[in-house]
């Protein structure tokens, strides 16, 4: 399955949907499970507690038996006739929408963002330096910080050295600890796309300070989706493509075979802390990052204006705007 947090530009303020993809179109999962056990004879399953979830982490909560029953409820979308996708139910309520008439959210905001660094050995190579870590390297980010794919990402006034780092997402799917490295797939509920935003020298200031905070975790300095794209779907994560491209121009290129720490490695080292459904392992990026570009290579930061696209193959796009934060401090020289 293809998962997302949706609404319509029709809706306005609306609550957000959980929706699935159907080709070029998108249907709504509560408005879909009504329809379903009304035309199959059939009750909401009792660990629903008598409604269909209103949002992604909500259905990863209640683990396989959620998502065993949604990949049902999806499956019997695909089977009816593009006609009863359109409308359910006698009073012609929606079920279904194109793509392109839809606002998409960050499919969830989990408990956990776990976010990895140097985890590819050519972007260990390219800030010159060598892998010798003997576990993972990485941060926990607010949640705060994560933005629908096609959100504008805001450069704070402080920062001239906005940097980009495509990770492929895992989305955990159960409540777990100490899970070994052979049975971590079976707490994944799926992959998604992160775009790693970075101020290099905010992150810099605060390195030298001994408190490294603000420079990942700006807000919308992680765009996700567009898609929850269900374990099943993925025959094999560790072998994706992963690229960025801004303003057309690629700027990164390889593949998720060439992760230092695998993900099942991954599992079982952040699972000796529980993980919990909606938690996310974001497993780093590859080389190719502006902070990495050459004396002689023209800079590669970001900047307003700029367009970057973050893609892993099989789950998606990520389209973001950079754009000038013109309500935020211009320096840190502060009053003390």
């Amino acid at each position: 399955m293809r998962l997302a947090t949706f609404k319509t530009r029709a809706d306005g303020a609306a609550q957000w949907r959980i929706g699935a993809q159907l080709g070029g179109r998108i249907a709504d999962l509560n408005v879909a499970s009504a329809l379903y056990c009304k035309k199959e004879g059939r009750l909401l399953p009792g660990i629903f507690s008598g409604h269909f979830p209103a949002s992604l982490l909500e259905l990863l909560k209640l683990e396989d038996p959620a998502l065993d029953y949604t990949g049902k409820l999806v499956e019997w979308l695909k089977r009816l006739a593009q006609d009863e996708v359109q409308v359910a139910g006698s009073e012609g309520q929606p079920m279904a929408w194109p793509l392109e008439e839809c606002t998409f959210d960050a499919p969830l905001r989990p408990g956990k963002l776990i976010t990895l660094a140097r985890n590819y050995h050519e972007h260990v190579a390219e800030h010159g330096l060598t892998h010798t870590g003997t576990v993972p390297s990485a941060s926990i980010n607010a949640s705060s910080s994560l933005v629908g794919p096609y959100h504008d990402i805001v450069c704070p006034a402080v920062e001239r050295q906005l940097d980009y780092e495509t990770e492929l997402a895992v989305v955990i799917g159960k409540r777990c600890k100490n899970v070994s490295p052979r049975d971590a797939f079976s707490v994944v509920a799926g992959y998604t796309v992160l775009s790693d935003i970075v101020a290099r020298q905010v992150l810099k200031i605060e390195r030298a300070a001994g408190n490294p905070f603000l420079g990942k975790m700006f807000d919308t300095f992680g765009p996700l989706g567009p898609w929850l794209v269900t374990r099943d779907e993925i025959a094999d994560p560790m072998r994706l493509t992963i690229s960025t491209r801004v303003n057309g121009e690629v700027r990164q290129h390889s593949n998720t075979a060439k992760m230092i720490w695998k993900i099942p490695q991954l599992i079982a080292y952040f699972s000796q802390a529980t993980l919990e459904p909606g938690d996310i392992i974001s497993t780093g990026t590859p080389a190719g990052v502006a902070a990495g570009r050459k004396p002689h290579e023209t800079p590669g930061y970001l900047k307003p204006g700029d367009v970057i696209e973050s893609a892993v193959e099989n789950i998606g796009v990520l389209r973001n705007r950079i754009v000038a934060d013109t309500t935020g401090p211009v320096s840190w020289e502060w009053d003390k």
